[in-house]
């Protein structure tokens, strides 16, 4: 059962990006001068109900909203292969969660920004879906360091609220800052394999999420003291979060899955399109 157009060649998060493109094609996309849309993400548990792939299908799909969006304003774009070996400290303990030392994943990231440039592209925007405090550190510097001495234009993006979280002030000349949608208020911290997770894999990947698991799951009601816990990592994290995820999965929907991805596809593509035509302006970080 496929539910969306975007998932109608299946669930291989190659379909619709550059792998499936011939050598032809992607210097033809080249010479237009096409922009690049790279999704981030990591391969690591996420609760009993939602499979390993998680954050690469989250940006995967966000990619190809994205892209979606960019077309109809005519910019033409390509998407690059996930890049999905990164860093999982949180959930670390848990099996599946691969983790990759910081300096392979800075050189493995050097080396993608040095293919692209090679072939003649020079915007790349990255859509990371993972945001474990060491994984955002290194994708930092592996942009950073990419942008210095490839010289290629890779930006992040960001929204306001994270952007802040991380320290950025928004001038940066590494990421393209857009102002967050306003959230509900919740009384659950959610965070991981979350509500949210839970209800863009219901909509995309319907057949990769155990709904009668999920309906058995309870919401963790943990404390802010419990969250500085669970961020430390290891089996202290897994103490906190015994069944690997953090929030409130049992209250997802597939329909807030698809808004809130449509929702970002439609945000994200005005702020490539301004920045492109030189009207981005990064929004005041209070």
């Amino acid at each position: 059962m496929k539910n969306t157009e975007l998932t109608a060649g299946g669930y291989s998060v190659f379909d619709g990006t550059m792998v499936d493109m011939t050598y032809v094609q992607i210097e033809k996309a080249a010479e237009e001068k096409s922009v690049i849309l790279l999704p981030v993400g990591v391969i690591e548990e996420h609760g009993p109900h939602l499979p390993l792939g998680v954050d690469v299908y989250g940006a995967y799909i966000h990619a190809k909203t994205v892209n979606v969006e960019l077309e109809k304003k005519g910019i033409h774009a390509l998407i690059a292969p996930p890049f999905y070996w990164g860093m999982n400290h949180c959930t670390s303990s848990f099996a599946g969660s691969f983790t990759v030392r910081e300096e392979t994943m800075i050189e493995l990231f050097w080396d993608i920004m040095a293919s692209l440039k090679r072939w003649g592209f020079s915007d790349v925007f990255i859509f990371n879906h993972h945001y474990d405090r060491d994984h955002t550190r290194v994708l930092t510097r592996a942009i950073q360091k990419s942008r210095l001495d490839i010289g290629i234009r890779a930006f992040w993006l960001l929204d306001d609220v994270l952007g802040k979280s991380f320290g950025f002030t928004g001038r940066e000349p590494y990421v393209l800052i857009a102002e967050a949608p306003p959230v509900p208020p919740s009384q659950f911290f959610d965070i991981h394999a979350d509500s949210s997770e839970t209800s863009f894999m219901m909509y995309y990947f319907p057949d990769l999420v155990d709904r009668d698991v999920l309906k058995s799951l309870t919401s963790t009601r943990v404390t802010a003291e419990d969250l500085k816990v669970w961020r430390r990592g290891w089996e202290e994290a897994r103490k906190i979060t015994p069944q690997g995820f953090l929030g409130d999965p049992a209250s997802a929907s597939p329909e807030r899955g698809r808004d809130t991805i449509e929702a970002y596809g439609k945000r994200a593509a005005e702020l490539i399109e301004r920045f492109l035509q030189g009207r981005y302006e990064p929004p005041e970080m209070k």
